[in-house]
């Protein structure tokens, strides 16, 4: 459990509710900066390259934009999907919605999500990508409709429902990846920043 004490400021730099809930969840304290960057011209089709790339841009954004204190660390992270080898982000549409949720059975899902931690005194970047790979049993009609008309679903590429996550057959990875942020690397890593000191 994160110390309420500790006068290292984090900061989170995301506009995801989903990352901020679950940090929220997890104990954490932090501030919310966002980095309004256009991820689409930031193209890898290496997917660890792409979501840390994307993580790495939010926080040199970020830090260019603010003026921190030096006892700051800045947490930023990306996500995407990809299904049978083909990338998936944020959808756009509803038809997309259930097009992509009715094929989620046929083959597996890949998430990929970058954590990048900086700890703006110190100037060290620790990052990683986390990897959680999804096989779908049957996804209800009804469910896949829900999921198309929750205004949510377009906030993020991932399956931030865990409700959603009932139809997986298997998991292979931490739900908290798919959600958008593995907490368990994100203690590593302010533990190795001296955050916990």
């Amino acid at each position: 459990m994160p110390s309420t004490k500790n006068k290292t400021k984090l900061i989170l730099g995301s506009a995801s509710p989903f990352r901020k809930k679950l940090l929220e969840d997890a104990g954490f304290v932090f501030d919310v900066k966002t980095a309004d960057i256009d991820e689409k011209k930031i193209r890898n089709k290496d997917f660890k390259k792409l979501v840390l790339n994307i993580g790495l841009a939010k926080k040199d954004a970020i830090l260019a934009k603010n003026n921190f204190n030096p006892d700051t660390i800045l947490i930023t992270s990306d996500l995407v999907v990809s299904h049978n080898g083909k990338l998936r982000e944020k959808p756009v549409s509803k038809e997309e919605v259930i097009a992509w949720h009715k094929e989620y059975p046929k083959g597996e899902t890949t998430v990929y999500c970058s954590i990048v931690v900086h700890h703006v005194g110190l100037n060290q970047t620790l990052k990683s990508v986390d990897v959680v790979s999804i096989k779908w049993g049957k996804i209800p009609t009804r469910v896949i409709h829900q999921m198309a008309n929750d205004p949510m679903t377009y906030k993020g590429a991932g399956f931030v429902d865990r409700a959603f996550l009932h139809y997986a057959k298997s998991t292979k990875g931490a739900i908290d990846t798919v959600v958008g942020v593995p907490v368990r690397i994100l203690e590593d890593f302010l533990e190795e920043l001296g955050y916990y000191r």
